[in-house]
């Protein structure tokens, strides 16, 4: 495997990953897995295709290791097409991922059957679900930008992220919230907003109940409400990447948050990144224990957002961020995969992030920095995380009204 790529195991998880978590936890479970907090003090298509309705899903059957050694892999995907579905408007972080497994991924699956992107928004609960339901045969994907763990609780949301077929993840850990410059002169890194009564900080997204506060909008207001910073989230029809940098762009919103975009941001807007650039670094969301990294124009130069909490507050943030944050764009399919078809893309996934020209086309055409997971780790390590994140869901759900009724507008 070539030094471009960093591989986690579950095993690898406990010393490479989750050191944080199991400190956080107590425990020697190498996931995480927080344990539960104490109760709450406040209680459109558009694509290449089309996709038709689905039968619902049959019941999830755990996957053995390896296809069977019967299993012709090359009979099965020879001729046929496999639709990857992907739940945000093209030209952002996440349609770029599928894209790119569109035109390559195909060369690592016995069969080189035909690879179809299609855009289906919005992803909560649109594309998610309609996954979901899909015939589990191997042949209708979808790429997420997050597990959808915070996402599953929202209103229409019908899947169950601890029983999705996981195919693989090939990012993950990072995350971060940026400013505008000339809308927020006043402001640097989150501490010089604590408890300021100096202009509001704005952001954007698909708002239309409380359940809607996801892995963005709920992190962002748990901070703003912590430390008394002046945050306002404004409801729009779409977001995602490209739409997110077009109303920075027209002064719609001042500031911005989301994964792995840091990278790409040389290639989609040159300039932002760099020292002096409009998107100034405001705080560092990424996953405990690890630090959103420099791109080539700049350091991301605010600390981790853990810095400025104490210990209680670090595990109940812990609690919240890991859902979110523990792996960003990763495929999966629908529950009730059969476990060989399940497995040769799994093996499809790996083969193709351990390989060097398809790594090193992926940072070119995406900007995103390889963090392979495998799929049969990574299916374990997503239904601990659910299960847990399920045991706290209560808490969860009163946050996410009490921020919605502070900070939407």
């Amino acid at each position: 495997m070539g030094s471009q790529v960093k591989k986690f195991f579950a095993i690898g998880v406990l010393s490479l990953v989750f050191a944080f978590v199991l400190a956080a936890c107590g425990g020697d479970d190498p996931t995480p897995t927080p344990r539960p907090l104490a109760a709450a003090a406040t209680p459109t298509a558009s694509g290449s295709e089309t996709p038709t309705s689905a039968p619902t899903p049959t019941p999830y059957v755990a996957p053995t290791a390896t296809p069977r050694p019967d299993f012709d892999a090359e009979a099965y995907f020879s001729g046929q097409t496999i639709r990857i579905l992907v739940g945000f408007n093209p030209g952002g972080g996440t349609d770029a991922q599928a894209r790119l497994m569109g035109r390559s991924w195909a060369d690592f699956i016995p069969g080189n059957p035909r690879i179809i992107v299609t855009n289906l928004t919005p992803d909560t609960p649109v594309m998610r679900n309609f996954v979901w339901k899909a015939k589990p045969d191997g042949f209708t994907l979808g790429i997420g930008a997050t597990p959808g763990i915070l996402e599953m609780f929202s209103d229409g949301a019908e899947w169950d992220v601890g029983r999705v077929s996981f195919v693989g993840g090939s990012s993950g850990k990072e995350r971060f919230w940026a400013t505008w410059r000339d809308a927020l002169p006043d402001y640097g890194c989150i501490d010089t907003a604590f408890g300021s009564s100096g202009p509001e900080i704005t952001l954007a997204d698909i708002l239309p109940g409380p359940s809607s506060l996801d892995a963005n909008t709920f992190l962002t207001s748990w901070l703003a409400d912590k430390f008394d910073v002046p945050l306002r989230l404004i409801p729009v029809a779409s977001t995602g990447s490209s739409a997110q940098m077009l109303m920075l762009e027209r002064g719609d919103v001042n500031s911005w948050t989301t994964a792995t975009v840091w990278n790409q941001l040389p290639r989609t807007r040159p300039g932002w990144s760099a020292p002096g650039g409009q998107l100034r670094p405001f705080a560092d969301l990424s996953f405990p224990g690890t630090k959103q990294g420099a791109n080539t124009e700049g350091e991301f130069d605010c600390p981790q957002v853990t810095t400025f909490l104490s210990a209680e507050d670090q595990e109940e943030w812990l609690t919240w961020n890991a859902p979110a944050t523990f792996v960003a764009k990763n495929m999966w399919g629908p529950p009730g995969m059969n476990p060989d078809v399940l497995n040769t893309l799994r093996k499809a996934w790996s083969d193709a992030f351990t390989d060097a020209e398809f790594v090193a086309d992926a940072a070119k055409f995406t900007g995103i920095p390889t963090v392979l997971t495998p799929g049969a780790e990574g299916q374990v390590v997503f239904k601990k995380v659910a299960d847990s994140f399920t045991a706290n869901v209560d808490k969860f759900e009163g946050l996410q009204k009490k921020f919605f009724d502070k900070f939407v507008q």
